[in-house]
């Protein structure tokens, strides 16, 4: 049976993501979703409210449990690995067919469910409403649809829409992908329409709170593209997103499924899935988007690509009599090698004296040692000042970090203008005084006249982090109150 091979992989990642989870500490974006889940609301300058209620949910349960915070995440990864393998099904996959495209989507994105984050949650939601269309289309062509499907889609989309506003990229790329090449009959069913206005009524509320705080949703879009542009690069970019695929195999599954799902007639009927990706993909492209926003439209190549390879082995019987075997062992050993970079496994250790590099795994470490360095500059104000104080950063995962281990630590409330945390308000009118981390902003030097630095962060780990040598300032002589300079600090770009 095609599901033992299948469930063993989805298990078996599970376990190692689980095992690897309490390494290191808590990722700078895990530190904003709890925060952003203590200040629960409808919607959030840079996300809708999905994630964030998640994350209260764990660190209520079981505060500090990094395995609970992460275990939905985890749980999500497993299931798009399930579902990727049914895509293949679907396609008519025979047994090798399935666990190799689960094995494809193990490999691609394993790591991505080790941390909570919202592509975590995003591609197998994606993978999910691809194989509900599929199916449809599958059940269609012989006249015996449940058009419960079409109701199903509506519940996926109402959920997705609660974790990443891309979904409505893919859903137009579906749409038109559908137009163009059928099954038209699709856009005939109540059902799908039905659904349609449920997701449509689901966002009302995030809506309504984009509307109420100025649509920040639009002005992040422009400050993601910018920083893409600037950190990446449009071609680095470009193959960002290729590389995305996975190595080895899920790179020859991915093009090759979706040069069959464009071309080749066994297919055909499932060609509107090849173009909504590549639609997808184009659209991500030109707006100067994140590589990973197109990854939820990967597993439906791969499996695609899977069963293309099955027909094909089928079709080419070798001239002993023998059919041509798949090199799918040696693809996936290699395979392999590719996503020990994003885990864990090294020991923190490793990255004394090494310098920092974007997205690696230092963006869990120091967090604590940087409130510890905080509190010992807050405890050298005297008492008659401290109840006038508040710390403040120029960056949201340091704010959140101090936020989150500050408490315990005696620390005042913390703020930020950076990103989303500038949302969650602004200090109260009495604490007059800073101390802030980071390389004050302009708005800070415009509204304050003393600025003193009277530290430098120093995680005392010797690992280079982001963080590490910033200064930490004692900033005074607030100029006007804070409801009217709280606006200049609203900053959603972190380019300096």
């Amino acid at each position: 049976m095609a599901r033992l091979p299948v469930l063993g992989i989805a298990a078996g990642t599970t376990v190692l993501l689980l095992v690897l989870a309490g390494r290191y500490g808590y990722d700078g974006d895990e530190l904003y979703f709890i925060m952003a889940g203590r200040h629960l609301d409808w919607g959030y300058a840079d996300q809708p409210p999905g994630v964030p209620l998640l994350a209260l949910l764990a660190d209520t349960l079981a505060p500090g449990t990094l395995r609970v915070l992460r275990l939905p995440a985890i749980l999500a990864t497993a299931t798009g690995i399930v579902l990727a393998a049914l895509l293949a099904r679907e396609f008519g996959g025979d047994r090798r067919a399935q666990w190799v495209t689960a094995a494809a989507h193990a490999l691609a994105f394993g790591a991505v469910g080790r941390l909570l984050s919202t592509a975590a949650f995003d591609v197998p939601l994606w993978t999910l409403l691809s194989w509900l269309l599929v199916r449809w289309a599958r059940l269609h062509r012989e006249d015996a649809t449940p058009q419960w499907l079409l109701l199903a889609v509506g519940a996926v989309v109402v959920v997705a829409m609660q974790v990443k506003f891309q979904l409505v990229v893919f859903c137009l790329a579906l749409l038109v992908a559908v137009l163009g090449c059928g099954p038209r009959r699709l856009l005939t069913r109540p059902l799908l329409w039905v659904g349609a206005g449920l997701a449509a009524l689901s966002v009302v509320p995030t809506l309504i709170w984009q509307h109420r705080h100025g649509w920040p949703q639009l002005r992040m879009t422009e400050a993601i593209t910018a920083e893409v542009s600037q950190f990446e690069g449009a071609t680095a970019n470009l193959v960002l997103m290729v590389l995305g695929l996975g190595p080895i195999l899920g790179l020859v599954l991915g093009l090759y499924g979706l040069g069959r799902l464009l071309a080749g007639r066994e297919l055909r009927a499932y060609r509107f899935v090849a173009v909504a990706a590549l639609l997808v993909t184009a659209f991500v492209v030109v707006s100067g988007g994140r590589a990973y926003y197109i990854y939820g439209v990967f597993p439906a190549l791969w499996a695609a690509g899977a069963v293309s390879f099955q027909r094909r082995r089928a079709a080419r019987p070798a001239k002993t009599g023998r059919r041509r075997g798949w090199p799918v062992y040696p693809a996936i050993a290699v395979s392999a090698i590719w996503p020990l970079a994003d885990l864990p496994l090294q020991p923190q250790e490793s990255y004394i004296g090494k310098p920092p590099q974007r997205f690696d795994k230092r963006s869990e470490i120091g967090w604590p040692q940087l409130a510890d360095q905080v509190s010992d500059v807050y405890h050298q104000i005297p008492r008659d000042r401290r109840d006038r104080t508040v710390v403040m950063s120029d960056d949201y995962w340091v704010a959140s970090a101090l936020a989150y281990y500050g408490p315990a630590r005696g620390l005042p409330p913390v703020h930020s203008g950076s990103r989303g945390y500038w949302f969650f308000g602004a200090p109260d009118a009495d604490r007059t005084t800073l101390i802030y981390v980071g390389d004050p902003e302009p708005a800070v030097r415009a509204h304050f006249g003393v600025i003193r630095q009277v530290a430098t962060v120093d995680n005392g780990l010797r690992i280079d982090t982001d963080y590490q040598g910033r200064p930490i300032s004692l900033i005074s002589r607030q100029k006007k109150p804070w409801r009217q300079i709280w606006p200049d600090f609203q900053r959603l770009n972190l380019l300096s």
